[in-house]
């Protein structure tokens, strides 16, 4: 019978590892025999032995040491036996075609690599002898075994990267969560349904709870979560005069609520209060506090739940008959409100830079909150923006790309293409900008031309049709400043707004071109 798992010494940086013993061997040997500890007959010798003789690299040999020797304190013996047997290979011949020495050297962009290696390079034998690709699953259990010697080092103190490198990319991502991108990847809603929704809401719909809703999201970004869990009396103001709520975010690691302050526009802080009114006998009634309850004959007064928040929605959609370019009724998700929100102050020229400083007035959480929002969700809006098929870019590299992309999309499905973009996206440096996107990688340094995007002079600039009014408004004033400049014979000022105007200016023209249906 196996034992489940061992009672071992504990070990710090400071031990010395040559009196650590392990089953019949020492932690400084190449093989611990573990054979007093896995005593099923049906397994053979070489079943029971962990064998640490094919890593070249003493700091490599030396934290695998570490992590397996952590894992025998916490699971069976064999199956400790299986992760290192199974998973660790592959990472090791990396390592040397690689010339890696120390899992201190990886970092994301060596993570990265090493799962495409896997997808497209590593062969594994089958039964019959024959090279095959590994499954997704085998390329998760390859790389979450790295993820997690990294991530617990970072805790022992072993020697590996200091930072996080999967803040926003880990194992899950690169392997498993790509069966279920198209069902998971949360798009904005298409501006022409987006409008019908407002309009609707606004205009039409008797609900209040289901008006309320979708006003609040659409005009915050918030979770529905967290607008169902606002309360009477949630509207506060600044001390200059900016008017913001107070939602519950969700239970953290803590286990303790967050509450979330959000500033928020006229309609938001008009609809709170429709709402408080609607609900206030309701509120007298059973003491709730939340805004968002209602009373029912079967259940009688209840808060709203989130499980149920989509059927509201699905009426919704139906009652008003709001479709797609399709015909089909629009099957609207709310989390998209989310997403739509990005975009929407991406549109309306609001540099995110200047949004997290605004939501500072109220407390440092809330720019976490809204750096997360930039991170992740940002990024995908400018992804897509920039790198979709149907995409109007303009640059000193535009014409490369956008050749790239398109031998990329050839003869591709809509979802196809729908995981490319999310491909190029992961695997590409990409910096949201307030007029396009930054493709410099930073992790070679420093810009060397920091003012680059700028003067839009710069190979890593790109922008995109979308951005075309916040360009041409810039050239607008541009032009008439030089016009200024010239009359008042400021040579000087005027040089320098030319410098600028020479590489603005065929940016807009070649949006303009192409907007107008023409090759730019």
């Amino acid at each position: 019978m196996a034992i489940e798992k061992l009672q071992l010494q504990v070990i710090t940086n400071s031990t010395d590892y040559s009196n650590i013993t392990i089953g019949n061997s020492k932690f400084t040997d190449d093989v611990w025999d573990l054979s007093p500890f896995i005593t099923a007959e049906t397994l053979k010798p070489n079943q029971k032995k962990i064998k640490f003789d094919n890593i070249n690299s003493a700091d490599l040999k030396n934290t695998v040491k570490l992590f397996t020797y952590h894992k025998l304190g916490q699971i069976k013996p064999q199956s400790v036996w299986g992760k290192i047997y199974k998973s660790l290979p592959a990472f090791i011949k990396y390592a040397e075609i690689n010339n890696i020495t120390s899992f201190s050297e990886i970092d994301k962009e060596t993570f990265l690599n090493f799962s495409i290696w896997l997808k497209e390079d590593y062969i594994i034998k089958t039964n019959h002898n024959k090279g095959a690709n590994i499954s997704n699953n085998t390329g998760y259990n390859i790389c979450i075994i790295i993820e997690e010697i990294i991530k617990l080092g970072q805790i022992k103190g072993w020697n590996v990267p200091k930072t996080n490198i999967f803040t926003d990319m880990g194992s899950w991502d690169l392997w498993l969560s790509q069966k279920t991108v198209k069902d998971t990847k949360t798009k904005p809603i298409p501006e022409e349904v987006f409008d019908k929704i407002l309009y609707f809401a606004f205009n039409k719909e008797t609900d209040i709870l289901t008006k309320a809703g979708i006003i609040i999201q659409s005009q915050t970004g918030l979770r529905i979560n967290e607008v169902l869990s606002i309360k009477n009396g949630c509207i506060h103001t600044t001390s200059d005069g900016y008017d913001y709520m107070e939602v519950t975010l969700g239970k953290t690691e803590k286990g303790e609520p967050i509450i979330h302050r959000v500033f928020i526009n006229e309609l938001v802080k008009s609809t709170i209060g429709e709402l408080e009114k609607y609900t206030e006998k309701l509120r007298q009634d059973s003491k709730f506090k939340e805004l968002f309850i209602s009373n029912s004959k079967k259940s009688g007064i209840t808060v709203s739940k989130v499980g149920n928040w989509s059927n509201r929605l699905n009426n919704f959609i139906s009652d008003w008959d709001i479709r797609d370019n399709k015909g089909q009724l629009y099957p609207l998700k709310s989390h998209q409100f989310r997403a739509t929100f990005v975009r929407e102050l991406i549109k309306q020229k609001v540099p995110i830079a200047h949004i997290m400083k605004q939501f500072a007035h109220v407390s440092i959480e809330m720019t976490t909150h809204y750096l997360t929002l930039k991170n992740e969700e940002v990024k995908e809006i400018y992804s897509d923006i920039i790198l979709s098929p149907t995409s109007k870019i303009a640059g000193l590299r535009a014409k490369e790309i956008k050749g790239k992309l398109d031998e990329q999309f050839r003869g591709k499905t809509e979802e196809e293409v729908d995981d490319i973009v999310s491909t190029i996206s992961k695997s590409m440096s990409f910096n949201p900008l307030p007029t396009g996107v930054c493709l410099y990688d930073f992790r070679r340094g420093n810009c060397s031309d920091g003012d680059g995007c700028f003067f839009y002079n710069c190979p890593n600039y790109i922008t995109e049709v979308k951005f075309y009014p916040i360009l041409k408004q810039e050239l607008d004033l541009m032009e008439k400043e030089m016009t200024r400049f010239k009359e008042l014979g400021r040579e000087r000022d005027w040089q320098r707004q030319f410098v600028k105007h020479q590489y603005l200016k065929p940016l807009v023209d070649s949006l303009e071109v192409q907007m107008n249906g023409k090759e730019a």
